[in-house]
């Protein structure tokens, strides 16, 4: 009567809902099997730490690009403005060389132009006399 307490009481360990049922069997029920804990490999811990030493530089060497972009954006930037001002510089100069006055006093103080006297007469061109003056040589 013992060893069938003990065989029911070593059943109804294994039973997690319900009644416990009667083994008709004459096997012996194994244990359950203590829980093992898995072996973390000294390979696998240094190729964490390996993986990890490789993300961090990746990610400042990230920091130091971004860092070398914003100052080479500055750099170009600053250069931008002082090619713009100097286009505003040379618009401004074209303007006053390209003025009607200056132009007019350029001609009749270096070149000794002056403004006509007399009204331009139009005249018309024979195209028979043309032909015949350009196929002469």
């Amino acid at each position: 009567m013992m060893q069938e307490a003990a065989t029911v009481q070593r059943e109804r360990r294994y039973i997690y809902s319900g009644e416990p049922r009667q083994s008709t069997s004459g096997y012996a029920l194994r244990p359950n099997r203590r829980g093992t804990r898995q072996h973390v490999s000294t390979f696998s811990i240094i190729l964490v730490l390996f993986g990890f030493g490789i993300a961090i530089v990746l990610y400042i060497n990230n920091i130091l690009a971004v860092n070398q972009l914003a100052l080479e954006r500055e750099q170009l930037s600053r250069r931008l403005q002082e090619i713009r001002n100097l286009n505003g510089e040379l618009q401004s100069e074209i303007s006053r060389k390209a003025a009607l006055e200056r132009i007019g006093t350029v001609a009749s103080e270096t070149l000794g132009l002056r403004y006509p006297t007399e009204q331009a007469v139009p005249f018309d061109i024979d195209e028979a006399k043309l032909k015949s003056v350009e196929a002469a040589p």
